[in-house]
């Protein structure tokens, strides 16, 4: 994601991420506006903010030999206080360095 004004959900994946897995490449994308009307949670942090659908990559030595179902449970448990505030859909592209 460009280095630009984070809402509160993109910014903690952001954060998150960064930290528990030192990236080599990391590309956060908003879908929240595809889905207007999709999902409402009103009064939640990531409705609020219209942060409730995303896309993400993210290449990591922590992913070596993991599969990607142990990769998607990971940044899962990273992000489960997002989903709770409301984060709603998180498509993923995990990949070990080697994989690109």
């Amino acid at each position: 994601m460009a280095e630009q004004q984070l809402g509160p959900i993109a910014g903690a994946i952001k954060s998150k991420v960064e930290t528990a897995l030192s990236p080599t490449h990391f590309k956060l994308i908003n879908d929240s506006h595809k889905h207007a009307g999709h999902y409402a949670r009103d009064g939640s942090a990531a409705c609020d903010a219209g942060e409730t659908h995303f896309r993400l990559e993210v290449t990591s030595d922590a992913f070596k030999g993991l599969s990607l179902v142990k990769r998607h449970q990971l940044i899962y448990g990273l992000l489960s206080d997002e989903f709770k505030a409301g984060l709603h859909a998180l498509s993923m592209t995990t990949k070990a360095p080697a994989e690109q």
